[in-house]
């Protein structure tokens, strides 16, 4: 193949990412809600002669973003109820919060975070009204449910709530637990990631008349995956079928080796695995398009084998792809 020729079909092929494990940071703002259940302080019973105060339903709603690889802040309007008992009412609280949502990892799988937040609450209870601020800390996870970036979440906190309802004997700080499960919905697109440069194909040396194998690697742009999964797009297989198949039959004596490769986010074990799947995926697509089984490997080489740097998402962009491995004796 001439250079102009290798440099031509290099350039239009698409980079594979190798590892949606391993995504850029979502930072586009989302909406959150969902619903959860306060299981109430003991000591509510003494803030208000005569009450039974029993635990009962909660609701959130807010905003948020993604500050960077670990931070998440959000905006919570918040509102639980308790049951007084039998002709006493209900005890409303409303109110919000700021809460500060601390990210152990981003495995769109299993993202657990700490939290950390504080605000205010309105008490509605007949006779008794107060705003008292809050604090709460706990623990939660999210787990991305389709390329989009929704996410189910699942948080249980420890609510101080340092009410000031003076009554004699009454307690002015009470400690509750709040369970929550909900979603988040991302706002508009994703930014798309830095397009990942495509590989020079090295010419190789002129050779003695003798027979000598010749290796180039084709960088596949455009060969893209879905969030944590496996299977090949539409837009992935019609690359394939033109460009890909193109290479392949203008080397009808060769070997190829379809090589899978990812970031170094999320651990080895998962980003070989991850690799494998793809590449063998990629295999298995173009053996149905009439390449020659026998003549193609799939090999996934995980975050073994970087071209850029890891420690900036360009060099993440690049270094997850898939290449076309061509041996060939001439």
């Amino acid at each position: 193949m001439n250079s102009k020729t290798s440099l031509l079909l290099a350039a239009g092929l698409a980079a594979s990412s190798a590892s949606a494990l391993a995504t850029e940071l979502d930072d586009r703002w989302y909406l959150s809600g969902g619903i959860g259940y306060v299981f109430a302080d003991s000591d509510r019973d003494l803030s208000i002669p005569g009450l039974d105060v029993d635990d009962g339903p909660a609701a959130f709603a807010g905003i948020g973003k993604a500050i960077n690889d670990w931070l998440n802040l959000e905006l919570n309007a918040k509102w639980n109820r308790f049951d007084l008992g039998s002709g006493n009412g209900k005890w409303n609280q409303y109110g919000a919060t700021l809460d500060g949502l601390f990210f152990f990892n981003r495995n769109p799988k299993f993202a657990p975070y700490a939290v950390v937040g504080g605000g205010m609450m309105h008490s509605d209870i007949d006779g008794y009204d107060d705003n008292s601020p809050i604090a709460e800390a706990g623990l939660g996870f999210m787990h991305t449910i389709n390329d989009a970036g929704d996410t189910l979440r699942a948080e249980v906190r420890h609510r101080w709530d340092f009410a000031d309802i003076d009554v004699p004997g009454g307690d002015k700080t009470f400690n509750d637990w709040v369970m929550m499960v909900g979603v988040t919905i991302p706002l508009g697109k994703r930014a798309e990631a830095p397009a990942p440069v495509a590989a020079a194909v090295a010419e190789p040396a002129p050779t003695p008349p003798a027979p000598a194998p010749v290796t180039e690697t084709v960088v596949l742009k455009g060969v893209n995956f879905c969030n944590d999964c496996d299977h090949l797009s539409p837009e992935a297989k019609a690359i394939l079928d033109a460009d890909a198949m193109a290479i392949i039959k203008h080397h009808p004596n060769a070997t190829f080796e379809v090589a899978g490769h990812t970031d170094a986010n999320a651990s080895e074990a998962y980003n070989l695995d991850l690799s494998q799947r793809r590449a063998g995926n990629v295999r298995s697509y173009l053996v149905q398009q009439g390449v020659n089984a026998g003549s193609m490997s799939a090999v996934g080489y995980g975050e073994s084998q970087p071209v850029a740097d890891n420690a900036t998402a360009a060099g993440r962009a690049q270094n997850r792809r898939v290449e076309l491995r061509i041996t060939e004796t001439r």
